[in-house]
């Protein structure tokens, strides 16, 4: 059995072949590749928090002393040098994420909050058992986690913290008799933050909420709710909000043919741009900007 003792999460990614990391804070692994990315076996004290789901096999653990066998549908919790020894059997498939612990500090201090998201020091085991649509989902988390990873995004540091912050509220939702996993809205902000800027940078060619979860690596539901929630506003009606607007400035300030204000805000033609002006002007483009020059 291999030794982790008190191995750093990049010299982890090295021993265990994980290739999802980013920098020294955050690590997707899995063992669904061929024996690539993956944490077999493994024993002694872990070196940082550790979030690991069975997907399908049993797997025996022993942790700080307390031995038990996890099924498939299991999702197992550790903290930084946490005594544990783990054999998993070669049908088993398993998948989770690595926090570093200066990565994990920083999610608790984004909101003043010293409320513990994962198991701290002194606490037993963490076991949470997931159904199939609870797996599927905490499997989809994960994998827009990965992918952030690989992402190339100037606020690529926030997002991978919003998306831990979502995977992490999620299992506070999970029915767990010891449940230590406090709410935290910082990723929201987070994604608010990010949604405002490429709203602002896109919304003359891209209102469709498809294409903002894209770049956030969320669903569409999850923007939308958060939207939602913490401005009072609906994505569709910000978007559109922020193209009357520019349609007002071009009309005020712009000698532009009106087919050429539709084409730069992203309308099919003349005609869609001006059934969508009226219906938040109550009067025609053209009515506007006579108005706008008298």
């Amino acid at each position: 059995m291999s030794s982790r003792g008190n191995l750093s999460l990049p010299q982890l990614a090295e021993r265990y072949h994980i290739r999802d990391i980013f920098g020294g804070s955050v690590a997707y692994f899995s063992s669904k590749e061929g024996g690539q990315s993956d944490l077999r076996s493994y024993t002694n004290s872990i070196s940082c928090h550790e979030l690991h789901l069975i997907r399908s096999g049993r797997v025996s653990v022993a942790v700080g002393g307390d031995s038990r066998e996890l099924h498939s549908g299991d999702l197992m919790l550790l903290h930084p040098f946490q005594p544990v020894d783990c054999s998993f059997p070669d049908d088993a498939t398993t998948e989770g994420l690595l926090l570093e612990d200066g990565f994990y500090q920083q999610l608790l201090q984004l909101d003043g909050s010293d409320s513990p998201l994962m198991p701290k020091e002194g606490d037993g085991p963490c076991v949470y058992h997931l159904d199939a649509a609870q797996v599927a989902e905490l499997s989809g988390i994960f994998q827009q986690i990965r992918r952030t990873i690989h992402y190339v995004h100037i606020y690529k540091v926030e997002m991978l913290r919003s998306l831990v912050h979502v995977c992490l509220l999620f299992i506070s939702e999970l029915p767990f008799d010891h449940n230590i996993v406090a709410p935290d809205l910082r990723h929201k902000q987070d994604i608010l933050k990010i949604f405002f800027f490429l709203a602002r940078k896109h919304f003359r060619q891209e209102r469709q909420i498809g294409f903002y979860a894209d770049k956030l690596n969320i669903t569409t539901t999850y923007l939308s709710r958060v939207v939602r929630e913490l401005t009072g506003n609906t994505i569709n009606n910000y978007l559109n909000n922020l193209a009357f607007e520019e349609a007002c400035n071009l009309l005020r300030s712009a000698d532009m043919p009106m087919g050429e204000i539709a084409f730069t805000l992203g309308f099919s033609d003349q005609s869609a741009f001006t059934n969508f002006f009226k219906s938040h002007a109550g009067c025609s483009p053209k009515e506007y900007k006579k108005l706008g020059r008298r």
